[in-house]
């Protein structure tokens, strides 16, 4: 019997999720389903809502968080919700039998699988790594006008993110030497196995 199975893809922001989740996207014989995350900030100038984030209203995440729909959730640089919604998973991934890729943080895991221990089994891990240095160059490249503050939070989270995926991640691919192209490339590796 065919199963199910969830790859979760974490990392700081600028390590290249985005740009991997795009890559792969295009790929038309890719057997895997993409989960969006809900989010509380503004688009960029070059999102599209509903593309790789679902853009919502705070007081839509507090409705859905009220009514226990989330598999994880994360006020992110202390800025922002992001999360995933519990009926997606089930709808998307458990309903269906299929290989879904989703972005999440990677804290999150440990409250997944002690939440959804039942899930474990059907999860993969892969964390985009980055160099301090490259992150900050990347960050700036992208918003020319991110404040002091923003950047200082991002560097913060990179350092605890980066000892988190140590514990609980599957696979860490340090994305500050490798093109996106070899990236995506161990990333296909990785879901063809299972």
């Amino acid at each position: 019997m065919k199963k199910g199975h969830i790859f979760f893809v974490m990392g700081v922001s600028g390590a290249g999720k985005g740009t991997l989740i795009e890559n792969l996207k295009r790929l038309e014989d890719l057997d895997v389903e993409f989960m969006r995350s809900y989010v509380t900030r503004p688009m960029r100038d070059w999102e599209v809502d509903g593309n790789i984030y679902n853009f919502v209203s705070l007081e839509d995440f507090k409705a859905w968080i009220e009514a226990w729909d989330f598999l994880e959730y994360e006020l992110n640089h202390w800025l922002y919700y992001y999360w995933t919604k519990y009926s997606d998973v089930v709808t998307n991934w458990i309903d269906k039998w299929k290989k879904v890729l989703k972005e999440i943080e990677v804290k999150w895991l440990k409250n997944i699988y002690t939440n959804n221990p039942h899930f474990k089994k059907y999860i993969t891990t892969i964390f985009l790594d980055i160099s301090k240095e490259v992150l900050v160059e990347r960050i700036k490249l992208r918003q020319a006008n991110i404040s002091d503050t923003e950047l200082s939070n991002r560097i913060d989270s990179l350092s605890f993110e980066k000892k988190d995926s140590q514990i609980y991640c599957d696979h860490i691919i340090d994305t500050s030497v490798i093109t996106p192209e070899e990236t995506l490339k161990i990333v296909l590796d990785i879901i063809k196995s299972k």
